[in-house]
């Protein structure tokens, strides 16, 4: 008890406490902050605060009661002063200050409806008697409005069906509208659903687009019951306290609808629409979520149609809404339809609009995608949604679902959309159906196979096409998609020819619809492939029109329809094909691929290509201009090129292929020159040759040198590469440019078709001659001087002075060693056709440059091989004089001497070459015959015996070399002497080889004399000790004393002598001796006592060697 009397002590303190900052700040004016703390005093001790309320005099107790009624009320003023304050506290304060306040006591029944709603009817009579003055004070203003909005909704809580409610609420807005509507939202925001609702359910069964129970009543002329709400004053109340409100905004368009105001009716479902689609479901009542339930939004668009179709001029949105109606809920869509469209014939009306803008949807999607600038987009496939929403709502409106054409559409509409399984279905249902209703049966079995053709049937797809293709009398428009369906599946089994001969079929016949097929139709993935395939086929045909096919195609049992392999000519005639045809269908399928795709440069050409091969000239100029401006590439300069040409506008022409050369890509030629005519080719060829001639004789520059070349290159492409003029200097070109092995390919591309064509010859050979290949060089001169000599000379006059040098020395060579050839294979005097080349060369490389000796000595050496002695010697006489100072002049009399039997003067003529030029000799010798060759080695010899007793030891070198060369060193005399006579000049290195040939002689012929070969033993071993060869030279002794020593001896006094000897035997026997080679020692040792038995060094070394090999085995 004592605390809880102390709590309430300080509680009583603390009232007074705010009491007394109450009263100052009541005494500062702020009236509103005063009651807020004589609020909060109150609640924290009523019985201080009241004591202290009623010691203030009246006219302060009257301020703080108005401000709270001010704050009660809501006025905007008072609530930010009591902002914190508890409003149920403020109501009993101001109710103990002043009982009876209607301010408190309006607060007080709002907190009990606005809670359970229980005590409504005692609420509504109290507001009754307050607002019939039963008590006092009377309320007036603003206080009465609120007393009556109270009441209103007490009554409405109490009984919602009942229409006293909301009359009520039309009765307050009707006297201020403005006030009302505030009072509304401030104050009852929290029932404004139960208000809406109320409003809703007793007006909706007037209006047969909220309800399905009466007809609609389209005029305002109906007497409106005393217990009826009215329409539109109701219709502006909920719209003012609830805009957002889905159920406010459909009753607004039903009464609208119902007053004729089907635009506005129609623009306030829109809004009713737009706000079932975005409200959360949380914030609004049970009935605001069977708003936007299917059946209610599928009643609302059919509603929103009827508006539309009402207005007038609205027919595509009318469509709209009825085919999204129908595709939301079917059933509901089709009742409300029959209620709204049930009078004057609207129904009948709505279909054909539904049908026209479906129509015209369709027509609107083709365009679309006409214009795709992509080819593998799918734009404006959403274009199809409401056309097939609206073909689809006419099915339903249909009794029987729609009949047989309306499904068809649908069928088409949805394999366009890709619903190609759904449109399987439908085709498949109306190919079904008795022979009698098969009407369309074209266009069912063309969807059919598309639609198989996407589910990936392609053999029943293609059994569809061939049935449409096959049809007596096809659809025209179902022909061409079926030439195109069945040309897609030919595509994919790989027979390319057959897929462009269906696709210029269905060019031809309708070219607008196959190409909304190749962009509908055809599977996107597959649309780019089916171009390239188009695209390189029409090329391909192009390319044959004029061709002529001498082979037959062999018969086959394959089905040409998927065949790998192209058709033959007589294949191609079965199908009726033949060169304009050809042309006519290229430009056709040229012209579809234009519209597939348009940025295409490739599909452009082709077009202008056939307008060309139909002598459509002034067309594919046009055509081929319009590319220019937009991409100057190379295909199209060089069309435009040609037909300038073929027009006469050459300087046009000039122009073009200027800017051809300057992008530098001349591979573009090759499609045109394959279509041109040869009339064109020839123009286009001559006009390139004479440009490049042109520049060639005005300028040597490496840039004109390279226009040259582009031109003659366009030439020969023209040509077909059988321009041999442009050929030859496109190569003379290359050959400046230093790309001497292309230019060699152009010499080479010449001579396969002219292997005779000499500037070809030459031109290669000289090409030959810079990269220094002698071997190619020389041939190719040779072929082309034995076709026109003077030709070949004069070119080869035109080189300079280095570069003719060392080709007239390449032929030199050639020509003698060919001479040599044939001289070592035949003896002279040889055949005249064998030597017709040297000749030819000779009198080429003598016309070059007479002076040069050389070239005489070959024409003289060719004379002597053929037996013309008296010509050579002519000629020798001409050229070099009765007696030549010239060795190689002198060596050529001998020759001619030796033709004359003078064999003593044809071997001191021929000796002088024998030592210096021994090849030379040896040709000279082979323009002999054998009979010659040995008289000449016998006076040979004899006549370097007569020399050498004079001393003259050199010139009896050379004249026995002749005599030996002459003979083939078969005649070993002649050897001898010559080993001799090198011994003599103290040549002993070619001594001992002479002396080889000897002993090799005699190993093979056992049956000459030992002393013989002892002798030429002893004198190799005389000529090996002077070249310091001692061992060797030993050996060659050590075996001439076995086999004959009497004659060894003889010969090593006239030689070595017998000491010498003696002591080189006694030094290589030591040698071995220190290396212990006893058996080689002891072998030395042997043949040097033979030469010297009384050698008293030797005589010891050979006892050492005894005594060393003593014992179990004895040496002798």
């Amino acid at each position: 008890m004592q605390k809880k009397e102390m709590d309430a002590l300080q509680q009583g303190l603390g009232a007074v406490e705010l009491c007394r900052q109450g009263d100052k700040i009541f005494w500062t004016g702020d009236v509103g902050r005063a009651a807020a703390l004589y609020t909060r005093a109150f609640g924290s001790h009523a019985g201080s605060t009241m004591a202290h309320m009623r010691s203030l005099d009246k006219s302060c107790l009257d301020q703080v009661i108005s401000g709270l009624e001010a704050w009660l009320d809501g006025h905007e003023v008072a609530q930010n002063s009591m902002e914190g304050l508890n409003k149920g506290l403020a109501a009993v304060f101001l109710s103990t200050l002043c009982p009876n306040n209607v301010s408190a006591s309006l607060y007080k029944m709002e907190s009990v409806l606005l809670g359970t709603g229980q005590g409504s009817d005692e609420i509504f009579a109290r507001c009754s008697a307050l607002l019939e003055g039963k008590r006092t004070p009377h309320p007036e203003g603003p206080m009465r409005l609120i007393l009556e909005l109270t009441q209103a909704l007490a009554c409405l809580l109490s009984d919602p069906s009942n229409h006293k409610g909301p009359r009520l609420y039309l009765r307050a807005f009707l006297g201020n509208r403005s006030e009302t509507v505030r009072l509304v939202k401030g104050r009852q925001v929290e029932h404004v659903p139960r208000i809406v609702k109320a409003f809703f359910e007793q007006m909706s069964h007037k209006f047969s687009i909220l309800h399905a129970g009466c007809k609609l009543e389209r005029t305002t002329n109906c007497v409106q019951k005393p217990d009826e709400l009215s329409p539109l004053e109701s219709v502006e109340f909920l719209v003012a306290i609830s805009p957002e409100s889905i159920l406010v905004r459909e009753l607004q368009a039903a009464v609208l609808f119902s007053l004729s105001k089907f635009e506005e009716s129609a623009e306030t479902l829109s809004l009713a629409l737009r706000l079932a689609e975005s409200s959360d479901a949380k914030s609004n009542l049970h009935l605001d979520a069977q708003g936007m339930a299917p059946e209610r939004k599928a009643s609302l668009l059919v509603a929103r149609a009827a508006a539309y179709f009402s207005t007038g001029g609205r027919a595509k949105e009318a469509c709209s809404d009825l085919g999204e109606g129908f595709a939301v809920h079917p059933a509901t869509a089709r009742l409300q339809f029959q209620r709204l469209f049930s009078e004057n014939g609207a129904g009948v009306a709505a279909r054909v609009q539904l049908r026209q803008q479906a129509e015209r949807g369709l027509s609107g999607f083709r365009e679309t995608v006409l214009v795709r600038p992509d080819l593998r987009s799918s734009e404006g496939l959403e274009l199809l949604d409401p056309v097939i929403a609206q073909l689809r709502a006419l099915c339903h409106l249909e009794p029987d679902g729609g009949c047989r054409e309306l499904r068809v559409r649908l069928a088409d509409c949805l394999l366009l959309r890709g619903e190609f399984k759904e449109a399987l279905s439908i085709s498949s249902q109306l190919a079904a159906t008795a022979p009698t209703q098969q009407s369309y049966q074209n266009t069912v079995q063309v969807l059919r196979g598309f639609a198989r053709l996407l589910c990936e049937d392609h053999k029943g797809a293609l059994e569809d096409f061939q049935a449409v293709i096959e049809h007596i009398a096809p659809h025209p428009s179902s022909c061409v998609r079926a030439l195109c369906g069945r040309g897609l599946l030919r595509m994919m089994a790989g027979s390319h020819y057959l897929t462009a001969l269906d696709y210029v079929t269905a060019s031809r016949l309708q070219h607008q619809d196959a190409a909304l097929t190749v962009r509908c139709l055809v599977p996107w993935n597959y649309r780019g492939l089916l171009c390239t395939v188009l695209l390189e086929q029409g090329r391909d045909m192009l390319e044959e029109v004029g061709e002529q096919s001498d082979s037959s195609g062999s018969s086959t049992d394959q089905d040409p329809q998927l065949s790998n392999h192209q058709p033959s000519t007589q294949t191609k005639e079965s199908y009726g094909i033949n060169k304009e045809g050809m042309a006519v269908g290229v430009h056709a399928l040229a012209v579809l691929l234009m519209e597939l795709q348009p940025g295409v440069d490739a599909a452009q050409i082709l077009t202008a290509d056939a307008l060309y091969k139909l002598d459509r000239i002034e067309e594919a100029y046009r055509l081929l201009l319009c590319m220019e401006h937009s991409s100057p590439r190379s295909p199209v300069l060089i069309r435009l090129a040609l037909l300038q040409l073929h027009r006469g506008f050459l300087y046009d022409a000039n122009q073009l292929l200027k800017k051809l050369i300057h992008c530098g890509h001349n591979s573009c030629l090759r499609p045109l020159l394959s279509v041109a005519a040869l009339k064109d080719k020839a123009l286009l060829e001559k006009h390139c040759h004479n440009a490049s001639k042109r520049i060639l004789d005005n300028q040597q520059e490496e840039s004109a040198i390279r226009e040259a070349v582009a031109y003659l290159s366009i030439a020969i492409m023209a040509s077909g590469g059988e321009a041999v003029d442009s050929l030859l200097e496109r190569a003379r070109c290359y050959a400046l440019l230093g790309q001497r092995k292309t230019a060699i390919f152009d010499f080479t591309a010449i001579l396969k078709e002219h292997p005779d064509h000499v500037q070809a010859l030459c031109g290669r050979g000289f090409t030959y001659l810079m990269l220094n290949q002698q071997k190619e060089s020389t041939q190719d001169i040779l072929a082309a001087l034995q076709v026109d000599a003077e030709k070949v000379t004069r070119s080869i006059l035109s080189l300079k002075d280095k570069a003719r040098k060392l080709i007239c020395e390449w032929l030199q060579q050639h020509c003698r060693a060919s001479l040599s050839t044939f001289l070592s294979t035949s003896p002279a005097p040889c055949r005249e056709e064998c030597l017709r080349e040297a000749f030819l060369t000779s009198g080429a490389l003598m016309k070059t440059d007479c002076r040069d000796p050389r070239w005489h000595l070959l024409y003289i050496d060719t004379l002597l091989a053929q037996g013309e002695v008296k010509g050579a010697g002519v000629h020798l006489r001409q050229v070099f004089g009765k007696e030549p100072r010239d060795a190689a002049a002198q060596a050529r009399w001998g020759v001619v001497e030796s033709w004359q039997q003078k064999y003593r003067l044809a071997a001191k003529c021929l000796s002088v070459v024998s030592e210096k030029e021994p090849l030379v000799l040896d040709f000279l010798l082979a323009l002999m015959q054998t009979q010659q060759r040995r008289r000449l080695a016998q006076a040979a010899s004899q006549e370097a015996s007569g020399v050498s007793e004079s001393g003259q030891w050199e010139r009896a070198l050379s004249l026995l070399t002749v005599a030996v060369q002459a003979v083939g060193g078969t005649k070993f005399q002649y050897l001898r002497q010559r080993a001799a006579c090198l011994a003599h000049l103290g040549l002993h290195e070619r001594a001992v080889s002479d002396l080889d040939q000897i002993i090799r002689s005699h190993s093979l012929d056992s049956s000459k004399e030992p002393a013989v070969l002892a002798e030429d033993l002893c004198r190799r071993g005389r000529s090996l000790l002077l070249c310091s060869r001692d061992e060797l030279a030993l050996h060659d002794f050590s075996q001439a004393l076995e086999l004959y020593p009497e004659q060894a001896l003889l010969c090593v006094d006239a030689g070595p002598g017998r000491p010498r000897l003696a002591e080189v035997f006694l030094r290589f026997a030591l040698q071995h001796y220190g290396e212990q080679q006893l058996d080689k020692a002891w072998y030395l040792i042997e043949s040097g006592l033979k030469v010297d038995s009384s050698h008293t060094e030797l005589r010891r070394l050979r006892a050492r060697v005894k005594r060393e090999v003593s014992g179990p085995c004895n040496v002798h």
